[in-house]
C-alpha cells in the first residue's frame, strides 16, 4: 500500500524538485508523487522523505537523483506533434532558415530542448531533409536533442518506436523515414539519425550547451508548463543568448511568454505562433495578409454559419440547473472590456480591430452568433494576435453547437492570455463537449487557478448566482472526472 505524503513531506519534496530541476508540482500532483516517492524509499531503503532527500545531497547518490527525476518527469510525446506547428516549420520557418544559411554558406543548428524520448528531434530532422531537397545547394544541418531524463535519452538513442507514437505520426513520413522490423517496431533511418545527436542536460541548472548566437531554432515544447514563472523567465533569457539575431523560438501551443519575457515578439506563422527576437529584422516586419488569416472553418462549422442563427445551448457541466444553462448564459458576454453598441454591425463594416470586436460583442449579446463569428474573423484579419477576438470566435462557435470548431480559437485565446480564466473555462467546456476529456482536464485546472484573478464583472454572469469559490471547486471536480475518463456533460455532473 502506498504511503501518503504528509503536508510537510510534500513541501520538502516540492522544494527539492523546484531547486534542482525547476519543476513545479501543485496539490493535484500530490497523489502521484506519493506513489513515486514510496517506490524510491523502498528501493533505496530510506525510512522517511527527510532522510531520502538528505541522502540525495551526497555525491555518491547521483544515480538515485537521476532515478527520481526520471520518475517525476512525464515523457509523453509522439512524432509530428501539434500539426499546425509542424506545417509552420515545413512551409515557413525551416525554408527561411535553410535558405538563409545556404546563401551565407553556414550550418543550420536546431536545439530540441527537453526532447524526451526523441520523437521531436527526429521529426525536426525529417522536416529539414524534406526542405533541403528543395534547395540547390543545401547547407549542413544539425539537430541537438537534450533532456534531463537519462531513461528518455536511452530510448531516443535506440531510435526504435511502436504503438501510439507511430499511430499519430504522418503516414507518409513513417513510410519514408522509418523501417518496419519483423517484430512490428519501427527504426528511424540512418539518413535521419545522422542529423541528430543527444545529450543529457538540465535546463534549469546547466548552462546552455551552445555558444552565444549560434543556434537558428530553439524548440522547447510542453516543458515550461512544469516550471515556475521565474524559472521560465531565466530559461527564456538563456534561449535568447544562444539564438542568432534572426533565429526562431517555438514553444508548445499551451505555453506563452505573455507577462514572462519581452525579449521576443510573437508572430503568426500560418495557423501557429512562433517567437523571434525583438532585435531581429524578421520580428520588425509585419506578416503578410496571407499569413494572418484566421482559423479556417471546418465544413461542419461553415454549414452552421450559413444556416439561420440558432440558440443551441451546450450544458455547462455541474450547473445547479443542468440542462438549462449554456456557456453563453453562464459566462455572459466573453469580453467584459468590450463596449456594446445599440445593435449588431454588419460584417465587413467595422474599420478597426477594436470596432470589429465591439461589433462582434454586440452581435453575440443579441444571439447573432454567426455574425459575431464573422466579425471576430474580421478583427483577426487586422490583428492576428488578439486574444479577445479568438475568445469571441470560439465562444460564438460553441454557442452555435460547433464544439470541435470552438476548440482551436479558444486554445489560441488562452495561449495569448494565459490568465484569462473565463477562456480556460470555455475551452474546457468545448473540449468536454467534443469528447476530448483528457485534454479538458488541464483546461479545467487552469480555469480553477486563473478564475480568481479575473475581474468580477467578467465572470459575474458565469457564476449564475454562485460564489466564485464554488465555480473554482466545480472546475477542480470536473478536472478529476475528466482525468478518470468520465464524461461530465453526458452525466450531467
Amino acid at each position: 500500500m502506498t504511503r501518503a505524503l504528509s503536508p510537510a513531506d510534500f513541501e520538502l519534496l516540492r522544494d527539492y524538485l523546484r531547486r534542482t530541476a525547476g519543476l513545479e508540482f501543485d496539490e493535484s500532483r500530490r497523489t502521484g508523487l506519493a506513489s513515486i516517492v514510496d517506490d524510491r524509499l523502498r528501493a533505496s531503503g530510506r525510512p522517511s522523505v527527510t532522510s531520502y532527500l538528505e541522502a540525495l545531497g551526497e555525491p555518491q547518490c547521483g544515480p538515485e537523483r537521476q532515478r527520481l527525476l526520471d520518475a517525476v518527469t512525464i515523457q509523453e510525446t509522439h512524432f509530428h506533434r501539434a500539426r499546425p506547428q509542424i506545417e509552420a516549420l515545413r512551409t515557413q520557418i525551416l525554408p527561411d532558415l535553410l535558405g538563409t544559411a545556404a546563401r551565407h554558406g553556414r550550418e543550420v543548428v536546431v536545439w530540441s530542448a527537453g526532447c524526451s524520448t526523441g520523437e521531436e528531434p527526429f521529426t525536426l530532422a525529417m522536416l529539414m531533409l524534406e526542405v533541403a531537397q528543395q534547395i540547390a545547394n543545401p547547407p549542413p544541418m544539425r539537430v541537438v536533442g537534450t533532456d534531463v531524463s537519462t531513461a528518455a535519452l536511452q530510448v531516443a538513442g535506440a531510435a526504435t518506436y511502436s504503438g501510439r507514437t507511430i499511430d499519430l505520426a504522418e503516414p507518409d513520413a513513417v513510410q519514408r523515414w522509418l523501417i518496419k522490423e519483423a517484430d512490428g517496431t519501427y527504426v528511424v533511418k540512418d539518413e535521419v539519425r545522422q542529423l541528430v545527436q543527444f545529450a543529457h542536460h538540465n535546463l534549469v541548472t546547466d548552462p546552455p550547451p551552445f555558444a552565444a548566437a549560434s543556434v537558428d531554432l530553439v524548440v522547447c515544447r510542453h516543458v515550461t508548463i512544469y516550471f515556475s514563472r521565474d524559472t521560465t523567465r531565466s530559461l527564456v533569457s538563456r534561449f535568447r543568448d544562444v539564438l542568432s539575431p534572426t533565429g526562431w523560438l517555438l514553444m508548445g501551443p499551451a505555453e506563452s511568454l505573455w507577462q514572462v519575457s519581452d525579449a521576443f515578439a510573437l508572430q503568426p506563422v500560418g495557423e501557429a505562433f512562433a517567437y523571434r527576437s525583438r532585435t531581429s529584422e524578421g520580428s520588425r516586419q509585419r506578416p503578410t495578409a496571407k499569413a494572418l488569416r484566421p482559423p479556417a472553418a471546418t465544413p461542419a462549422s461553415a454549414a452552421r454559419t450559413a444556416a439561420p442563427t440558432r440558440r443551441h445551448a451546450t450544458t455547462v457541466p455541474g450547473s445547479p440547473r443542468a440542462g438549462t444553462s449554456s456557456p453563453a448564459r453562464a459566462a455572459g458576454g466573453p469580453l467584459a472590456k468590450a463596449t456594446t453598441t445599440a445593435g449588431p454591425v454588419p460584417a465587413g463594416t467595422a474599420t478597426t480591430p477594436a470596432a470589429a470586436i465591439n461589433a462582434a460583442q454586440a452581435a453575440f449579446d443579441t444571439g447573432a452568433y454567426s455574425q459575431a463569428a464573422q466579425l471576430a474573423c474580421d478583427a483577426l484579419a487586422a490583428d492576428p494576435v488578439s486574444s479577445d477576438a479568438y475568445l469571441l470566435l470560439g465562444h460564438a462557435r460553441l454557442n452555435q453547437g460547433d464544439n470541435p470548431g470552438a476548440v482551436e480559437p479558444l486554445q489560441r485565446a488562452v495561449f495569448l492570455d494565459p490568465l484569462a480564466g473565463h477562456a480556460h473555462f470555455l475551452l474546457a467546456v468545448a473540449l468536454s463537449a467534443a469528447g476530448r476529456h483528457q485534454q479538458a482536464a488541464p483546461a479545467y485546472r487552469a480555469a480553477a487557478t486563473t478564475l480568481p484573478g479575473v475581474p468580477p464583472e467578467t465572470v459575474r454572469r458565469m457564476l449564475d448566482g454562485r460564489r466564485l469559490a464554488e465555480l473554482v471547486q466545480l472546475c477542480r471536480r470536473l478536472a478529476d472526472e475528466a482525468e478518470a475518463g468520465a464524461d461530465p456533460i453526458r452525466r450531467g455532473a
